[in-house]
């Protein structure tokens, strides 16, 4: 029976150092593990205020397109401004430079384009097409 001790008294003595080993490796699992976490939080919140700015982008290239005819002239040419940190540009040109301006009216092609007034890409482009005031003929 005495040699059934020494052997596990043995035993204990070759593990003792892995409880220390083992604790680095769970804690190198765990540091990954969050750090993986914290990217894909950072990347949807930045994933949202693009969204977010996209939004506020449309909400005014909307509003602009409404504006053409009423407050922008509904004639070939360019309009441009500002609305709160966004900056806009409405592009009226004729739809088919080929075309008369006949009794109905010139069909004009609208397009209505938003980007962050700090500059950078275009966020919104809205396009349509509109008729304009014809010969009254």
């Amino acid at each position: 029976m005495r040699r059934r001790k020494d052997c596990a008294a043995r035993n204990r003595g070759d593990d003792s150092g892995t409880a220390f080993v083992e604790s680095i490796v769970a804690a190198a699992i765990v540091a990954l593990a969050l750090g993986s976490t914290w990217r894909v939080v950072a990347d949807g919140a930045a994933r949202d205020r693009g969204t977010e700015a996209r939004r506020a982008a449309l909400l005014v290239a909307q509003s602009e397109m409404a504006a053409v005819g009423a407050d922008i002239p509904l004639a070939p040419g360019d309009a441009s401004g500002e609305s709160g940190d966004m900056a806009w540009r409405v592009e009226i040109t004729p739809y088919d430079e080929n075309a008369q301006n006949n009794q109905v009216g010139e069909l004009l092609r609208v397009a209505v384009s938003v980007w962050r007034r700090d500059g950078g890409p275009s966020l919104v482009t809205l396009q349509s097409l509109r008729l304009g005031s014809g010969t009254g003929a």
